[in-house]
């Protein structure tokens, strides 16, 4: 299998060169060992983000084992394009042996079926997108397992601008994921407790949030027991343009607005604007939103994931937590 970005020392053996000339050539900092016997160009290497080199290890660990590894959890998540928070340390791989084989050499392995829910996406095999989406259900914190089932749930184009390969997806591989499909695999489920969990994230996860930093926003919002608000409430402006809200609460003639440092810095969620026009743009939306007598507020990803800031954002909108004070 090729991957054109890894020199392997196997094949500098196979050609009759000296393996230990790559290893030379990582301690003078021109190459960057990937995994063992695997090594990439310094500059390259520099070009890509954590989640790229994490697919990159996975690459490495394809080329250097005689039995394709099965990628699971985060891992296998990362390259369906799933809502993953953050990179795993350790390449997830799923194995028949009951005893879960051994975890090392930045490897995470647990015990799983290897016959049947795995699929072929692209160079590499991977736990099928719906086994995935509920595996880490049952597995992640609350609000990271939210996000993992809305982004598998929802609806977009697909296909067009994504390489099956790429591990930098900005949305899912493929169609959304059937909500009878993701059932059937909470079903399937002999534990319990990892059954109530899981179930409880799929009836309470959506197809209508459009990002992780929604689907973590809405968790806490859940957790800290605020109302339930309306999802992508669309208004005409009076300029006639139309402005969609990640959150509306209509009783309030309040909406709620995440704002991820993507939109500003990303130049395809940008629309090519300049990231000054692009925050001017988002200025005069709101300002359009305030003069049909609606009430913003904002908060960011920092704000989010501290509870009592979050609260307070909330509270100053004029939402009220139905918990017990």
């Amino acid at each position: 299998m090729a991957f054109p970005e890894l020199l392997l020392a196997s094949d500098a053996t196979r050609i009759g060169q000296d393996a230990r000339q790559l290893a030379k050539r990582a301690m003078r900092g021109e190459l960057v060992r990937v995994r063992r016997g695997t090594y990439v160009r310094s500059a390259y290497w520099a070009e890509l983000n954590n989640r790229q080199r994490h697919g990159l290890q996975a690459a490495a660990l394809v080329n250097t084992t005689r039995t394709a590894p099965i990628f699971n959890l985060q891992t296998a998540a990362l390259l369906w394009g799933l809502g993953v928070v953050g990179v795993p340390k350790h390449l997830c791989t799923v194995t028949a042996d009951p005893t879960g084989g051994r975890s090392k050499h930045g490897i995470r392995r647990s015990f799983g079926a290897c016959d049947t829910g795995v699929v072929q996406l692209g160079a590499f095999r991977v736990t099928d997108k719906v086994r995935t989406t509920m595996e880490l259900a049952a597995a992640l914190n609350f609000a990271e397992a939210l996000a993992i089932v809305d982004s598998s749930r929802r609806t977009q184009r697909w296909g067009d601008a994504l390489e099956v390969d790429d591990w930098n997806k900005d949305r899912a591989w493929g169609p959304p994921s059937d909500v009878d499909e993701l059932g059937d695999a909470v079903s399937a489920f002999t534990s319990q407790s990892r059954k109530r969990r899981a179930g409880t994230i799929l009836e309470l996860s959506t197809d209508k949030s459009e990002s992780v930093g929604e689907s973590m926003s809405r968790a806490q919002m859940i957790l800290l027991n605020f109302p339930t608000p309306s999802l992508q409430g669309s208004f005409t402006l009076r300029t006639g343009r139309t402005a969609r809200t990640d959150f509306w609460w209509p009783e309030l003639d309040l909406v709620g607005e995440f704002d991820g440092y993507g939109k500003y810095l990303r130049n395809k969620l940008r629309g090519n604007l300049t990231i000054q026009q692009a925050v001017m743009a988002e200025k005069a939306r709101e300002n359009g939103l305030r003069a049909l007598g609606l009430t913003v507020i904002r908060w960011d990803w920092s704000d989010m994931m501290n509870p009592r800031m979050f609260a307070r954002i909330l509270n100053d909108g004029g939402l009220r937590s139905l918990r017990v004070a």
